[in-house]
């Protein structure tokens, strides 16, 4: 059975039910529909694969914007420290670095002095 042969069965009794409701009930039942037309809002297709009420739409678009905008600090520092990590040292920053140690650079190159290192001090 499909909704207009539903429709067509049901009508006889509807109509003879409203047929025995009274002025104000019958002004009540109108003012109901009219607020339920108003609060109705045509269903929203989302990503054109699944269709919902468009408050619900609503509401899933408020949440996924909040949390993109809640998790987009993190992401851009995860990006920024990714790039820094993969970028390559520069030979000038390593020989800066070397050259404001305590020792001179001639200390590493000497193998006595590395021999010294690896020692086990008592």
């Amino acid at each position: 059975m499909n909704e207009k042969e539903f429709a067509s069965k049901l009508k006889p009794w509807l109509d003879r039910s409203a047929a025995e409701v009274g002025e104000l009930q019958a002004t009540r039942l109108r003012a109901a529909r009219l607020r339920a037309m108003d609060a109705y809002r045509e269903p929203v297709r989302l990503f054109g694969l699944v269709t919902v009420n468009a408050g619900t739409a609503q509401t899933l678009n408020y949440s996924v914007l909040q949390r993109a905008l809640l998790f987009l600090p993190l992401a851009a520092l995860l990006v920024v420290l990714t790039l820094k990590s993969v970028e390559e040292p520069d030979p000038g920053d390593l020989d800066a670095q070397l050259l404001t140690q305590e020792l001179p650079p001639d200390a590493f190159l000497d193998q006595d002095f590395r021999t010294w290192v690896g020692k086990p001090q008592s």
